[in-house]
């Protein structure tokens, strides 16, 4: 009988520390439990946090510009080589610390989380008609079993209905980051480092050039610059732009 109460109270102990929420799994952003259906590594809060930037942005660069602008001073000066770039929101706040987590903390199934704001930014956004989703290629020194872009790329292609193409750009210099270089250090930087990849065709394509952040766009310039030199148009289209 004493054992039979040391059993019944053991389970008694376990059924607390379950509705306590000791042993549910929470979310890797704000430690609540994940509770609700369909809730996985982040909550509905949270999720529900990451909302599209309203703010004004140039029509051609995608950066933030003063409202009554069209197109900023650069792209009056210089025209990119893509048609147009956007992004979904500025990288900050909830955005920021989910694509943190999935780049670095390589928490994979984020990508399904990721690879909706992208979608929901191109049927918001931008024109029909895309060929093909390529990817930025990842540096030659950072290629891992794990690549961030190229995953949520994939899903993007898929959902889109459309070939994803990682095959058509490739990196082919290894550059330092770019983080703390002025822009013209990030264009000299990358010069060079992008090509189509040997036997690639790219003419009469119609790109979607994807990338996860971009602070001053170089990255995007040089990949769309070589894809445009290779004849095809491309759109270019980010999570995130940094505000700074």
């Amino acid at each position: 009988m004493r054992f039979k109460k040391v059993i019944f109270r053991g389970g008694g102990m376990l059924l607390q520390l379950l509705r306590s929420g000791l042993y549910l799994p929470r979310c890797r952003i704000c430690g609540q439990a994940l509770v609700e259906v369909g809730e996985t590594i982040i909550c509905r809060e949270c999720r529900e946090k990451i909302k599209p930037s309203r703010e004004n942005r140039c029509q051609a660069c995608g950066k933030f510009i003063p409202d009554g602008m069209t197109v900023c001073g650069s792209c009056l000066l210089e025209p990119p080589p893509f048609e147009r770039h956007v992004s979904y929101a500025a990288y900050e706040g909830t955005l920021r610390e989910v694509i943190i987590l999935y780049k670095y903390g390589e928490v994979e199934p984020l990508k399904h989380v990721l690879a909706g704001l992208y979608l929901e930014t191109a049927f918001r956004e931008l024109p029909g008609g895309i060929d093909a989703v390529v990817p930025v290629p990842a540096d030659l020194r950072r290629r891992r079993d794990f690549q961030p872009v190229r995953a949520t790329g994939k899903m993007l292609a898929r959902r889109l209905g459309v070939p994803f193409r990682p095959d058509l750009l490739v990196k082919v210099k290894s550059t330092p980051p770019q983080v703390g270089l002025t822009q013209a250090q990030r264009r000299a930087n990358l010069d060079g480092a992008f090509a189509l990849a040997a036997g690639a065709k790219a003419k009469g394509l119609r790109i979607l050039l994807i990338d996860d952040v971009t602070t001053t766009g170089t990255t995007l310039r040089k990949c769309a610059a070589v894809l445009k030199k290779g004849g095809a148009r491309t759109t270019a289209l980010t999570l995130a732009q940094s505000i700074h």
